[in-house]
Order: structure tokens, then sequence, then C-alpha cells
């Protein structure tokens, strides 16, 4: 009988203790997947997760996908000369891939090389023709990665004024970056907005800068980043810092407008002396067909163009150079 009692009485525990525990169960699994609240957490992660996700993919894809064509993008991959090409695409704010460039040199340079070839030229100027063709390209992104400075430069003192006065106002730094992605057009708006989500997704401000700097290669940027950094080591009114930096750059471009002016005889002077051979050359063309004939038939004659022509290059890089004021 006392035997028959214990085990009623540890029977009853067990169904007691597996009902409390079926219950703690219960609860725990409506704390974690059926509480509103949890959920709406939850969904809130998975948003922000796949968000941050997606612009990781998007990166990734911006980085590695060099060309649509899967076997063309792993050989650009393993090519290291590729990266600066990269580079100068993304200082040119170019989406296009390189392979689709690389595909366009190719292109330019053989249907030079072809036409010059039924133009009967020397083949050392085939060549150069040709070269010159396939550069065309990369010669555009570099016309369009210093036009795009050159814009920002332009931009950048207002940009100043604009963070300075917002900080002024009792804004923050990054607050007064987002202000001027807001009210600047491309590319100084763009750049900033770059920053400010790279800092917002958790990246170093100094490391954001450093991105900043190596897209656009601005002298002015270069002494904004590094103000920005002492003065976060070192303390200081920031908006004084940005009002000095701002009337430097004006003062240096009131100073590199004059320098422009008083060269502009010499400019004038270079550009002429430029154009003059192929002046000259048509001229005599027109008045005198048979003169230039033998400089395209006779081999002295090409060789002697050959020569003319590197002189001439030459010439204008030295024109160029002496011409050229760096402010």
């Amino acid at each position: 009988m006392l035997f028959h009692d214990h085990m009623t009485f540890l029977m009853a525990m067990g169904i007691f203790l597996s009902i409390a525990l079926f219950v703690h169960g219960a609860s725990a699994v409506y704390g974690l997947l059926l509480n509103p609240e949890v959920r709406r957490v939850k969904r809130r992660l998975r948003t922000l997760s796949a968000r941050q996700s997606d612009l990781q993919s998007l990166k990734l894809m911006r980085t590695q996908i060099l060309s649509e064509l899967p076997w063309l993008n792993k050989l650009l991959a393993r090519m290291l000369w590729v990266s600066p090409l990269r580079r100068l695409m993304e200082q040119a704010d170019v989406r296009t891939p390189v392979g689709v460039y690389l595909a366009l040199a190719a292109l330019l340079g053989t249907t030079a090389f072809s036409i010059a070839t039924m133009g009967r030229i020397h083949i050392l100027a085939r060549l150069g023709i040709a070269l010159i063709a396939a550069w065309a390209p990369f010669f555009y992104l570099y016309w369009r990665r210093n036009q795009r400075i050159s814009q920002f430069e332009r931009q950048f003192p207002q940009a100043l004024d604009l963070m300075a006065r917002a900080m002024r106002a009792g804004h923050g730094f990054l607050v007064g970056m987002k202000m001027v992605s807001e009210e600047f057009p491309d590319p100084i708006g763009r750049e900033f907005d770059k920053v400010v989500e790279e800092v917002n997704f958790g990246m170093d401000l100094p490391e954001a800068f450093k991105n900043l700097s190596d897209r656009i290669r601005s002298q002015d940027l270069k002494f904004f980043v590094t103000s920005i950094i002492v003065q976060r080591d070192s303390g200081g009114n920031l908006a004084e810092i940005l009002d000095s930096l701002s009337r430097l750059i004006r003062s240096r471009f009131e100073l590199q407008s004059r320098v422009r002016s008083l060269s502009a005889q010499g400019r004038m002077s270079a550009l002429v002396l430029q154009a003059l051979p192929f002046v000259t050359g048509v001229a005599i063309y027109f008045q005198a067909p048979d003169y230039l004939s033998l400089l395209a038939t006779d081999p002295l004659g090409r060789m002697m163009v050959m020569v003319g022509a590197l002189l001439l290059v030459l010439g204008i890089l030295i024109m160029r150079k002496m011409v050229a004021f760096r402010v």
C-alpha cells in the first residue's frame, strides 16, 4: 500500500513537471515567435540586414564584374593592369564594364589600321595611327575625370560655406555633409552622399575620406581631409576651419585666373605654332598637289613625315609645359 502511494506521488510529480515544462516551452515559443513586438523587431532587423546585404552584393558586383562575358571577366580579374583602369573609370564616374572599353579600343585600333592599310601608308605610320585610335577611349576617360575634378573644385568653396553655416546653426558635421549632398548636384553632391552612407554603415570617417580622396584627386580636398582629421584629434572650431579653407580656395582661384590672363599671349602663340604645320600643308596641297605627293610615295619622304610628326608632338608637349603654371 505504501509502495502504491509512493508510485502515485511520483506519477503526479512527473505529470506536474511535464505540464510545467510544456507551459514554459509554449510561453518561450510564443515569446520568440508569436509575440507581436518581437515579430516587429525581427522584421525590422531582417529588413535592415537585407538592405545591407544588397548594398554589399552591389559593391561586390561593382568591383568584380569587369565584363558580361564570364570567361573575359575571369581573364581580366587576373590582370594587374586592370586595377588602375578600374580606378580611372571610378574617378570618371563611368559605370560601363571594363571589358566594353577594352573591346572598343580593340575595335577602333583594328579599324584605323585597316583604313591606313588601304591608304598604302608605311607600316610604322599605320601602327601609330592604330595606337592613337585604340587609346581614344582612355583619353576620353582622362578627360572626363579631369572635367569632373574641375567641377568638384568649383563647387567646393560653396559646399564648405554651407557646412560651416550648418555647424554654426547647431548641426553635426555629418549632417552638414548630408545637406551638401542634398543641395548640390553631381559631382560634389554624389561624392559627399557616398561618404555619409559609408560612415552610416560603420566605416570610420578617416577611411571614408580616404576613399573620397582616391576618387577625387584634388589638392583642395586633401587640405580639407587633413583639416578634419587633425581637428578630430586635437579639437578646435571646425566652422572657422571650414571658413578659412573656403577663403584660401577662393584666393587660389583668383590667383590662378590672374596667371591665366597673364599667360594668354603665350598660350595663343603656342596654339598658332601647333596649327601652323597643318594649315601650311593643306594650303600647299591645294596649290601644288604634286609637291606633297613625294612625302607619301617616296620612302625618304615618308621617313621625313614620321620624323616631322615626332618632332611636332615633342614641340607641342614642351610648349604646353612652358605655358602651364601650377598655383
